[in-house]
């Protein structure tokens, strides 16, 4: 990858010579960090619940503890460690290391995340979106790899996007490209976190499907699912698809439709960058081929017909690891690229 390093990230690696990264996923439940090796594999992990309301500087102590200690038990000096890489929430700045003002990190506002975490580590740091960081990582050695232009869609709570176009992450002049979550698929339709109407996020994510699910069934809506909400008092996507499997018609009627717009996003995604292969990550792809049938289904039928440049729709290869490995993935980038 040859981006434009943080200066911060360039005087730091100077004369380092290392074995491993770290990688962490910076999540609103969960912070997870890993050590991977050049070729991608996790040697050893460490994982916390993330706590955010604590503040910023208590969480990132914890991090630096984490990372440390990783260290510490893998039995490895601190110069065989060639950096740190931080997928976060944002909106953030991967040039200046600084998350603006993350949704599912309350109270988080300009918090200088690279400088405090090389501080407490010492390691050269770089902190990027979490969705680049996935993206990054299955372009390195997921469903991406051997291929220079993809596109990912995490399908969680929210609806994250990574773009890697010719080995490179696609971040804009506002660093904030590849916000596919946030592009408008239903004009004047639901309203979204973001401020927007119509969001891809409303319409394609697993929060959403089970929040837009339970909604219907609390308004008189006949479902099997209406015996899984009274019993637990809240559902997620996947037991809307397992309604689905099991013959639900109204499940299957939302699982369908959810599937139709995760295929309208693929052949915005196609028009727009031209991958060779859209990702699909997050908690909806455990329902593995009962989601891929559905949305490759759809695509074929939506997108156009004056030319074969259809990309691969896949599963995400390294699921939950996406992230952490992708983070490494970005501070070995940013090292071979400095030697």
């Amino acid at each position: 990858m040859r981006s434009v390093m943080p200066a911060l990230f360039l005087g730091a690696i100077e004369n380092m010579n290392g074995e491993l990264a770290v990688g962490i996923d910076l999540g609103g439940t969960n912070v997870r960090a890993a050590l991977v090796s050049p070729r991608g594999e996790i040697v050893r992990t460490s994982e916390c619940r993330t706590r955010p309301e604590r503040g910023s500087d208590v969480v990132i102590d914890e991090m630096a503890t984490m990372v440390n200690t990783l260290i510490k038990e893998q039995g490895s000096s601190r110069d065989s460690i060639v950096g740190l890489g931080v997928g976060s929430p944002g909106p953030l700045s991967h040039r200046d290391g600084v998350i603006y003002k993350a949704a599912n990190l309350p109270g988080w506002e300009n918090v200088r995340l690279r400088r405090l975490l090389l501080e407490r580590t010492g390691l050269p740091t770089l902190v990027d979106n979490d969705a680049n960081a996935a993206a990054y990582g299955e372009y390195w050695v997921g469903a991406g790899k051997s291929t220079r232009h993809i596109v990912v869609f995490t399908l969680g709570t929210g609806l994250g996007s990574g773009v890697v176009i010719n080995g490179e992450i696609l971040r804009g002049h506002f660093e904030n490209a590849g916000e596919m979550g946030h592009m408008i698929v239903v004009a004047g339709g639901r309203p979204c976190s973001c401020g927007q109407n119509g969001c891809f996020e409303q319409y394609a994510s697993a929060g959403n499907l089970a929040k837009h699910c339970m909604a219907r069934i609390r308004q008189g809506q006949q479902s099997t699912l209406r015996e899984v909400l009274e019993r637990d008092g809240e559902f997620g996507a996947k037991a809307v698809a397992e309604a689905a499997q099991a013959g639900d018609d109204f499940a299957a009627q939302a699982w369908d439709e959810a599937c139709y717009y995760i295929a309208v996003g693929c052949v915005n995604a196609q028009h727009a960058f031209n991958p060779q292969v859209i990702v699909l990550a997050g908690g909806m792809t455990k329902a593995g081929s009962f989601l891929l049938s559905a949305v490759t289904k759809h695509f074929r039928k939506l997108c156009w017909r004056l030319l074969d440049d259809a990309p691969d729709i896949a599963i995400s290869v390294l699921g939950d690891d996406a992230g952490v490995v992708g983070a490494a993935g970005l501070a070995w980038a940013a090292h071979d690229d400095s030697v």
